[in-house]
């Protein structure tokens, strides 16, 4: 090894190859690693994240087919609706050509269950408003109009609910 030093210049070692260190090597290494494991981190959050959402989306999307086949069983008959035993959940079942509601538990997707279940509506005798079943004011049931409950049940404990009024439109 030799060293030498010119004026105004810096200090200079001969006989030395430039290269990269073990410790450069290794701090290198862990910083890879760290945002490897950031990344995978993240990538699964996002990926649980995501498919709660898709389960999410698919009981909004069974509670509104839920609705709508309220509608056509009322448009087809109001008797298909009237004739079913109030506070009595059924499930729907999908004939190929219509729905029909049933006692029989209906799992969709292998992991969701919907039920639709009807309540008599009251209307006040006074001005024939709407108002609760508990109301303390003189009420009657309107049996021109069923309020009906839509609820859905999936994983992990996911309970969505929908609640609409149908009315008897063809009498």
């Amino acid at each position: 090894m030799r060293l030498s030093f010119v004026k105004g210049q810096r200090l200079r070692v001969s006989g030395y190859k430039r290269g990269i260190s073990l410790v450069e090597v290794v701090i290198g290494t862990a910083l890879i690693l760290l945002s490897l494991v950031g990344l995978t981190g993240a990538y699964s959050f996002y990926l649980r994240a995501g498919l709660r959402n898709t389960d999410t989306l698919k009981a909004a999307f069974l509670l509104e087919e839920g609705v709508e086949a309220a509608v056509l069983l009322r448009d087809s008959a109001w008797s298909n609706l009237s004739s079913l035993s109030p506070n009595t959940p059924y499930h729907l079942f999908w004939t190929g050509s219509s729905f029909v509601t049933t006692t029989t538990v209906q799992i969709i997707d292998g992991t969701f269950t919907r039920t639709v279940a009807l309540y008599p509506v009251y209307r006040r005798d006074s001005d024939k408003d709407i108002v609760a079943s508990t109301s303390p004011e003189s009420k009657a049931i309107d049996a021109g109009i069923k309020e009906v409950v839509v609820s859905v049940t999936g994983p992990n404990g996911l309970s969505k609910e929908l609640r609409t009024h149908l009315a008897n439109l063809f009498e």
